[in-house]
């Protein structure tokens, strides 16, 4: 149907006094959408983001001094070690909520907290590392809560609550950021032409949708058939998702902060600068879904750090040792902690990661499959 309303604008020439903007945006979108499709046009996209990254890591890597980088990190002293360590332990320690939220959200109060804990800690720690973070995080929840007869949509919408208390409060820092501290970010944005009165603009308009977010929310609100309803948490419980997503992203950003006030001859940059920084760099290397966010959070790190008046050696430095705490040692930990976890349940560990493979494919067809039925037109 939207192609042949594609044909006819077509047809038409494009003419404007034929043709009704609105019509056309429509019509096009739908042409993206349904004979292109949204997950092409975001791959192309990814990819041309780690392409880009990729190239200004290799140009600010090339000009680092590798001995001031071991240096700085041989200057870091136990205690800031122990403190990094620390924010650590507290930013996955606020992740397990966001499992435990989600599984209330759905209605699977029967789900203890310890098992959130572990379901919520490994499936992010596994995820972050491998990418297709999507996917790897509900095979990985799967393996986790099967015990407790949890179907795969189910696992679908705790993995979609979940990813929204994350967006959530990522938004509510990068927006209050974005408007308080609109210069940390300049320097990524400068060559595209965007300034900071524009980064504080765009700052106003994240918090603007985040507050009609919460008015929409404020009644009942639902999407969704069949085993595919899923109940979006109301106003009150919104507010406390971005809580929830500001503590994570504060403890996470902390991490970096510690390390890179460590650092030799630091500047006395504010916290909230380097929050922002690090919100943007972890984002941008997300949406590459690259393993780790590796090269988009480096290369972000790389060129909005030093006009706060850290040196580069100082950048690297940091990062290095943040990936450590936060990517490495976890992910260590989280796939030592499933192979326990798969032994004392006398599990044949390979069948059943097979089996929740399995699991969570059919779940996401399944879910196709009533998206493609709910389009209209659809049946025709």
């Amino acid at each position: 149907m939207a192609s042949d309303t594609w044909l006819m604008v077509c047809a038409e020439g494009f003419a404007p006094e034929r043709v009704a903007r609105p019509l056309l945006i429509k019509t096009s979108v739908d042409f993206l959408r349904d004979r292109i499709g949204l997950k092409r046009i975001l791959l192309v996209v990814a990819v041309a983001m780690l392409a880009t990254a990729g190239y200004v890591l290799f140009e600010k890597l090339k000009v680092i001094d590798w001995s001031k980088v071991w240096e700085a990190i041989g200057q870091i002293g136990p205690t800031t070690l122990i403190v990094a360590g620390l924010f650590a332990a507290a930013a996955y320690a606020t992740l397990t909520v966001y499992d435990y939220f989600a599984t209330r959200t759905i209605g699977r109060d029967d789900i203890p907290y310890p098992a959130c804990a572990v379901g919520s800690f490994t499936s992010y720690s596994i995820a972050h590392n491998l990418g297709a973070t999507v996917f790897t995080a509900a095979v990985v929840r799967y393996l986790v809560y099967s015990r407790y007869k949890i179907t795969g949509p189910q696992v679908v919408k705790i993995c979609f609550i979940a990813g929204l208390t994350f967006w959530l409060g990522n938004a509510t820092v990068l927006g209050l950021g974005f408007v308080l501290e609109p210069w940390v970010v300049t320097p990524v944005v400068a060559p595209f032409g965007i300034g900071g009165d524009t980064v504080r603009i765009v700052g106003a308009l994240i918090l603007a949708a985040l507050i009609g977010w919460l008015i929409f929310v404020a009644a009942p609100r639902q999407f969704g058939s069949g085993a595919w309803v899923i109940k979006l948490p109301s106003a009150k419980l919104t507010f406390l998702q971005m809580i929830i997503g500001i503590v994570d992203l504060s403890c996470t950003a902390m991490i970096l902060y510690v390390l890179l006030m460590a650092m030799p001859n630091a500047p006395p940059a504010p916290f909230v600068a380097v929050a922002v920084i690090f919100c943007s760099a972890m984002l941008l290397g997300f949406a590459t879904h690259a393993p780790g966010a590796a090269g988009a959070f480096e290369a972000t790190l790389l060129v909005a750090l030093p006009p706060l008046g850290f040196t580069a050696e100082a950048v690297v430095a940091a990062f290095i040792l943040f990936r450590l705490y936060y990517f490495i040692v976890p992910f260590i930990l989280a796939l030592l902690i499933v192979a326990i976890r798969e032994f004392a349940s006398g599990h044949r560990s390979l069948d059943h990661l097979k089996e929740s493979m399995a699991v969570i494919r059919q779940a996401e067809e399944s879910q196709e499959a009533a998206k493609a039925a709910a389009k209209p037109g659809s049946a025709g």
